[in-house]
């Protein structure tokens, strides 16, 4: 999926699904609303695999990080470089296991 089109009364939003998620709460709790109300459930659940591919992802580079730093001495300017993407990284994958959240409902599965 690569654009999710949200189709309401007065008209429709367009989001480019890697561009817009994982995106900070404000803006998720206005999307969700939105996609939770006027998506069908077929959208949704196209959309939600494709976040869910997303944080595995990130998931995925958080796991790598750490595999790197672990071969590093904690003070070396590689190890502090592979720690700064760690942390980027794991914000990312909170933020979209937020989003995921939100658009589900608190509901996983």
């Amino acid at each position: 999926m690569e654009r999710l089109r949200i189709e309401y009364g007065t008209g429709y939003m367009e989001l480019i699904v890697e561009a817009f998620f994982p995106c900070k709460m404000p803006a998720m709790r206005k999307a969700a609303r939105l996609i939770n109300s006027y998506c069908t459930d077929e959208a949704r659940a196209d959309l939600l695999s494709e976040l869910r591919e997303l944080a595995d992802g990130y998931k995925a580079l958080c796991d790598m990080y750490r595999q790197k730093m672990e071969e590093l001495s904690v003070e070396t300017a590689a190890y502090r470089y592979w720690r700064a993407q760690l942390n980027k990284t794991d914000i990312l994958r909170r933020r979209m296991e937020n989003n995921i959240k939100l658009i589900s409902g608190g509901r996983e599965g």
